[in-house]
């Protein structure tokens, strides 16, 4: 790709946010006619999620970052995380859920709106913060099939204002970086549509990058090593005898 040094560095997604800041927007109703959404939904480590928000606030963008309440890889309101979230907050940026679906029955709405509903109180109970917007975690075809631009007083990311379900999106473009890939286009060459809605991982992207699939996962698992060692570190005191075997 050309310009680029090294896939999934800093350096590359400033590259990124300075060519589409003119035009980027945070999801509101109406749309403008004219925009580019930039969502960011984590995953797996809430502290690469600040480090891009720095980023951002360092370039003066604005952004959307959407937490997890059920996720098994990290905690919403422990003390350091929910410190890192409003740290994100107050640099301006907007926070919202990453909706959890794929225990749901299929086609049962009212079991999907309960579950909704339960997740945004525990986001804004847990976090004290107002959540006014939702993106899906693996959303099944059944889920995308609804259109609506809100749902549960929540404005839904996958709205048919700010993406559109087709195979062959004729009006608002979709890049993602999911899997470590750029699978429908990188953002500095595909931005003739008037309208795009680009979703990044926070997780996946680093100072240094990373060129593979293992090399991402591998860097991931290592954070989490470091963190969880931290922990242990100031929780237990007898851990210091046998520190030594796992660093």
């Amino acid at each position: 790709m050309p310009g680029l040094d090294k896939n999934f560095t800093y350096k590359e997604y400033i590259k990124i946010i300075k060519l589409i800041k003119p035009r980027l927007c945070l999801f509101k109703l109406p749309m403008p006619e004219n925009f580019i959404l930039m969502r960011h939904d984590v995953e797996f480590n809430v502290s690469r999620a600040l480090e891009i928000a720095k980023i951002e606030f360092e370039h003066q963008v604005k952004s959307t970052f959407f937490f997890q309440v059920l996720s098994p890889a990290y905690n919403l309101i422990s003390n350091i995380n929910k410190s890192m979230i409003k740290h994100i907050k107050e640099l301006d940026h907007n926070v919202g859920l990453h909706f959890y679906v794929t225990h749901l029955e299929e086609g049962n709405w009212d079991m999907f709106e309960e579950e909704l509903n339960t997740q945004k109180i525990i986001f804004e109970e847990g976090l004290n913060i107002e959540c006014k917007e939702f993106s899906y975690h693996r959303p099944p075809k059944w889920i995308l099939e609804n259109r609506n631009d809100e749902i549960c007083g929540m404005i839904n990311a996958y709205g048919k204002s700010f993406f559109e379900f087709s195979p062959n999106p004729k009006k608002i473009t979709y890049l993602a970086d999911s899997q470590h890939k750029w699978t429908y286009g990188h953002p500095l060459n595909n931005l003739i549509s008037s309208q795009i809605q680009i979703l990044t991982h926070p997780d996946e992207w680093t100072a240094g990058g990373d060129t593979s699939n293992q090399e991402f996962f591998t860097n991931v698992i290592e954070d989490h090593t470091k963190d969880f060692i931290g922990t242990l570190d100031n929780e237990t005191k007898h851990f210091n005898e046998c520190k030594k075997l796992f660093l």
